[in-house]
């Protein structure tokens, strides 16, 4: 039997989703949602419920929000200069490949930064829930700077950066990274 004959099977011996009360949305264990970043990508209800469970949750970028990939150590210096700066830094997780800004949709079109990559739209990102905080993690993920509650017709870009907040303290982080990791090479070769 081929995939696609077991599939719809599959599919139809599933329950329904129950719909989640607006209530449930903010209580304890979720925690704080961000409703206008998940509502555009259709799994909202899917991501409350891996949320619900304690588990990662599958987000496409480029619907709701952007994604920026960073260094870890690079990203945490870049927030501390951000928050210096009195900008938004908005959400970041922290995993084991690097750091994701959480960016306004469409705010970083031409992105071009050395240790970075613009997640193409479509790409998808694993959300840790909201109340899973840097250090403490989910697979190796956790929120550098957690997701903020927004009201579900709040603009899409509220509580999240714009990539042209993030570009100058971005690349002042790296390049006192690169100075940092010259003068241990400097040191190491004496």
């Amino acid at each position: 039997m081929t995939l696609e004959a077991l599939t719809p099977a599959f599919v139809a011996g599933l329950p329904a989703p129950r719909p989640v009360p607006r209530e449930e949305l903010t209580a304890a264990p979720i925690g704080p949602v961000p409703f206008n970043l998940l509502s555009p990508t259709g799994r909202l209800h899917q991501v409350l419920t891996a949320w619900g469970r304690g588990h990662l949750a599958e987000v496409p970028t480029g619907l709701g929000f952007d994604v920026l990939l960073t260094p870890g150590a690079v990203a945490e210096d870049t927030v501390r200069r951000m928050r210096a700066a009195g900008r938004r830094v908005g959400p970041v997780i922290l995993g084991p490949c690097g750091a994701e800004f959480i960016l306004e949709r469409g705010s970083a079109p031409r992105w071009s930064a050395p240790r970075s990559i613009l997640l193409r739209p479509g790409s998808l990102v694993l959300l840790p829930p909201p109340t899973v905080r840097h250090p403490e993690t989910v697979a190796s993920r956790g929120w550098l700077v957690p997701p903020s509650h927004q009201e579900a017709d709040a603009r899409l870009d509220a509580g999240v950066a714009p990539g042209a907040a993030l570009m100058g303290p971005y690349l002042t982080a790296v390049q006192a990274a690169e100075a940092a990791e010259a003068a241990a090479e400097a040191a190491r070769l004496r």
